[in-house]
């Protein structure tokens, strides 16, 4: 019929549905994978005896209202450890350099 307009219902099967999903996951990965992430190295003695996701969550409830405001920090690459972790990471730093 001229003028008629269709009202085709479309269903997708469970895999299909999984296929879009990895799809758009894959592609925000990897057009998210090009911005820059911010990055904090932070060294402080209140880590000592937690483990990394406690000294994370840590950092985070100091950032919440940050991540929460509209244009705030999406995303942040946190690098968390005790004085003494930073003394074992220099130290393996310095004599793992080979002479030139």
């Amino acid at each position: 019929m001229a003028g008629s307009t269709s009202k085709e219902t479309h269903f997708y099967s469970a895999s299909q549905v999984r296929t879009g999903f990895y799809l758009v996951t894959i592609l925000y990965t990897l057009i998210f994978s090009f911005l820059p992430v911010p990055s904090v190295e932070i060294t402080s003695e209140v880590f000592t005896s937690k483990p990394q996701p406690a000294r994370h969550r840590m950092v985070y409830a100091l950032l919440k209202g940050e991540m929460e405001a509209q244009g705030g920090i999406h995303a942040l690459q946190l690098r968390t450890k005790t004085p003494e972790e930073e003394g074992r990471i220099s130290n393996n730093t310095s004599t793992n350099t080979t002479p030139s």
